[in-house]
C-alpha cells in the first residue's frame, strides 16, 4: 500500500486508501453506517475514489490537496511569496480574499514574518487564481494561432474569452467563456464544440454510429425533423449528429449530455404508480382493428342471462339468442350481409337479444345492460344519460370520435355533449408501441397528432410530459398488420420509425405521394410497398349510422336497398368505382347488378325510413 510523509501529520505516514472503506466504516467497533468525513485540508467531503489518510488519527486528505504546491507567487494576490500552511494555531480565521471564516486545522496560503501572519488566504481562492491565470496564459498563446475548421471553411478562427454571453453557432446555446471567433465577427462556436469528434455511439441508436454534420443535409429538407432526445425542432443551419440511413438526428448538445440522453423523457422508466397498473392496460396496436370496444371490454363480465326481457328502447319483448340463426356465422362467404346491433351498430355476436315479435330489432346482451346514467371523467360537471337517438328522431356527431350516429348515445343536454356508446367506455389509459409511457385519454381542442401530424377533434391519448399525443384512430384503429391486394399471401406490418437501413425515400403505393420517414406507416420489407395509415385503412366517419330501408335515385330505375356486407375486394361502387369497404354499407338493387357507395349524393336526406 502506497504511503507518504506529509508536513501536516508528522506522527504517522498517510496511506492511500479507498474512500468507500472509510465513508461506510465504523471506527468505534459498532455497526458500519454511512457518515460524513471531511478533508482536513479543505473541509470538503471525502466521497468516491482514493484518498490519503491515517485511520489511527482519523486524519484524511484529498489526493488533490496532497498535491498542492508548497509555495505560490502571484503578484495580483500578494506582493510576496505565499507558503502552504497548516493552520493549527488559530481557533478560526478569515480568508482575506473571500472574507469567509475558516475552521482551525485547515490549510492556508500565508505570508508570515516574526510569527505574525500578514496574509492568510484559503486554498480554494488561491488555487482558483492560479488556475484562471494559467488558463489566461494558455488563451493568449492559442489566440496567436489561426484555426481552420470544417464547420466554417470560408474564414480562419481565433480563440477569445467572451465575458458577455453570446450564441454558439454550433449548438445554438447562449454562453460566456472560451469561443472560437471568425475574424468577421459574425460566427462564434464554443471551444468544446470546435473539438467535437467526427462520430459517436449512442445507446439510443445502437445499430450505427452517428456522424457529425455542420448543417442538416439538403436531401432532408422535404420534411421537418426533431431531435430524438429532446424532441425539439432540428434547424437546417445547426450542427448535429445523424444517421442518414435511419434518418436519426440529435442535437450535438443532447448527444454530448449523457445525463440528459439517459434521462430522456421518451425513455425514462415509468413512475412507481404506473409500474403498478401498467400490466393491466390494453396494449395497442392490436392484431385486429379495434372497432368494437364494448365487446372487448365486456368479455369477462357475466351477469344473469334472462331468457326474455323488456327493454326501454323497444316496444316489444326481447328474447336471448345463444346460437346463431343469421348471417354472422363463421365460414360463410365474405360478401354475405351482416346483421348489426341496434345499440352500438356493430356486427351481432353471441349472446344477443332479438325481438320476440320478429321485427328487425337486435341488441347485444352487453348493450342491453348499459347503465342509463354515466359519470364520464372528461365531462365531470354533469351526468350523461343514455338515449336512443333513433327514437328521438335525431342524428348526432360524437364528441369522442367526431363520427355521425343515429343509435345509442350518452347525452348531456345542458352542455350539448354527445358521446357514442362505443366511445363512452374506451379505456382511460392505454399502452402503445409507439411510446414508452402509458397514454392517458384527453379531449383537447384540435391537438396535433404525433403519428399522422394532422390536427383533429375528439378523444386523444396523450403523454403530457413528453408532449406526445395520438388521435383515437392512430392510437386504436390501426391494427398490428393488414391484408392488401398489393402484397398477396402475407400481411403488411405496421412500422414505427426509425426504419433501420432504409436510405431510400418512401412513397405511398396508394396516393403516390412522398411519405414522411419519421411517421408510422405500413411497410412490407418483402415487396417494398409503403402505405399511409389513412390510405390503406380509411376512417369511416359514419360507422355509427344504422341504415335501413330503400331509396329512389334519378340515375337508376329501381329502388336501392341499404345493405351492410362483410369486406370483399369486389365490393365497389357502380357509380364512382370506389371501394365500399370503408363503410361496409352499400345501396343495392335487388333486381339488377347495381351497387352504390352510401356516402354519395347527400344520403342522409334521402333515407326513406330508418325502421319498419
Amino acid at each position: 500500500m502506497e504511503e507518504i510523509n506529509h508536513f501536516s501529520h508528522e506522527k504517522h505516514p498517510l496511506k492511500l486508501i479507498n474512500s468507500e472503506t472509510i465513508v461506510g466504516a465504523s471506527f468505534g467497533g459498532g455497526e458500519k453506517i454511512s457518515q460524513f468525513i471531511g478533508c482536513n485540508a479543505c473541509e470538503k467531503p471525502i466521497s468516491i475514489g482514493f484518498t490519503y489518510g491515517c485511520i489511527q488519527c482519523f486524519y484524511f486528505l484529498h489526493k488533490t490537496c496532497i498535491q498542492l504546491p508548497p509555495t505560490i507567487n502571484d503578484p495580483s494576490l500578494y506582493n510576496h511569496s505565499l507558503t502552504l500552511t497548516h493552520m493549527t494555531n488559530y481557533r478560526s480565521w478569515k480568508c482575506v480574499v473571500c472574507r469567509i471564516r475558516k475552521k482551525p486545522g485547515v490549510f492556508s496560503y500565508t505570508f508570515e514574518k516574526d510569527n505574525i501572519y500578514f496574509f492568510k488566504a484559503c486554498i480554494d481562492c488561491c488555487v482558483s487564481r492560479i488556475t484562471r491565470k494559467a488558463e489566461a496564459d494558455t488563451i493568449k498563446e492559442e489566440a496567436k494561432m489561426k484555426v481552420e475548421h470544417e464547420g466554417h471553411p470560408q474564414h480562419t478562427l481565433s480563440l477569445k474569452l467572451r465575458p458577455v454571453a453570446v450564441f454558439c453557432d454550433a449548438c445554438k446555446t447562449k454562453d460566456e467563456g472560451l469561443f472560437y471567433e471568425c475574424n468577421s465577427g459574425d460566427f462564434w462556436i464554443h471551444k468544446t464544440c470546435a473539438s467535437l469528434t467526427h462520430t459517436i455511439n449512442l445507446p439510443h441508436h445502437p445499430n450505427h454510429k452517428l456522424v457529425l454534420v455542420y448543417s442538416l443535409p439538403e436531401i432532408f429538407f422535404n420534411f421537418w425533423y426533431y431531435c430524438e432526445i429532446c424532441n425539439e425542432y432540428i434547424q437546417q443551419n445547426e450542427w448535429l449528429y445523424h444517421c442518414a440511413n435511419c434518418r436519426y438526428f440529435v442535437h450535438i448538445r443532447c448527444a454530448l449530455n449523457t445525463e440528459q440522453a439517459s434521462g430522456n423523457l421518451r425513455n425514462v422508466s415509468s413512475t412507481s404508480f404506473v409500474d403498478e397498473v401498467v400490466e393491466d392496460l390494453l396494449e395497442f396496436p392490436m392484431l385486429e382493428t379495434f372497432t368494437d370496444p364494448l365487446k372487448l371490454l365486456h368479455l369477462d363480465k357475466t351477469t344473469d342471462e334472462s331468457k326474455e326481457i323488456k327493454h326501454w328502447s323497444h316496444n316489444h319483448p326481447l328474447i336471448l339468442n345463444v346460437a346463431h340463426h343469421g348471417n354472422n356465422t363463421h365460414g360463410i362467404f365474405s360478401s354475405d350481409p351482416i346483421e348489426v346491433c341496434h345499440g352500438c351498430v356493430r356486427p351481432l355476436s353471441l349472446p344477443y337479444y332479438s325481438c320476440k315479435d320478429r321485427c328487425s330489432f337486435s341488441l347485444h346482451k352487453y348493450c342491453a345492460e348499459l347503465p342509463l346514467k354515466l359519470q364520464y371523467p372528461l365531462h365531470p360537471d354533469h351526468s350523461l344519460v343514455l338515449i336512443n337517438a333513433a327514437g328521438h328522431g335525431i342524428k348526432y356527431k360524437c364528441i369522442g370520435c367526431f363520427s355521425y350516429g343515429n343509435m345509442y348515445l350518452y347525452i348531456c343536454e345542458i352542455c350539448e355533449f354527445y358521446l357514442d356508446v362505443n366511445c363512452a367506455f374506451l379505456p382511460q389509459t392505454i399502452k402503445h408501441k409507439s411510446h414508452n409511457h402509458p397514454l392517458i385519454q384527453v379531449i383537447d381542442p384540435e391537438p396535433l397528432c404525433s403519428a399522422c401530424t394532422k390536427y383533429f377533434e375528439g378523444i386523444s391519448y396523450a403523454c403530457k410530459p413528453c408532449d406526445f399525443i395520438l388521435d383515437m384512430y392512430c392510437a386504436m384503429r390501426s391494427p398490428h398488420s393488414l391484408d392488401h391486394k398489393y402484397c398477396k399471401g402475407h400481411k403488411i406490418p405496421l412500422m414505427y420509425p426509425p426504419i433501420i437501413d432504409h436510405p431510400e425515400d418512401f412513397y405511398c403505393d396508394i396516393c403516390e405521394e412522398e411519405m414522411h420517414p419519421k411517421l408510422p406507416l405500413y411497410y412490407c420489407h418483402k415487396c417494398k410497398n409503403s402505405f399511409h395509415l389513412d390510405c390503406i385503412s380509411r376512417i369511416n366517419r359514419r360507422e355509427n349510422m344504422l341504415y335501413k330501408g330503400t331509396r329512389n335515385v334519378s340515375y337508376h330505375k329501381h329502388p336501392l336497398t341499404f345493405v351492410r356486407r362483410k369486406k370483399t375486394p369486389k365490393y365497389v361502387c357502380s357509380v364512382c368505382n370506389q371501394d365500399i369497404n370503408a363503410s361496409n354499407v352499400g345501396q343495392e338493387c335487388v333486381i339488377s347488378v347495381f351497387v352504390m357507395n352510401v356516402i354519395l349524393r347527400n344520403y342522409e336526406s334521402s333515407i326513406m325510413s330508418l325502421f319498419p
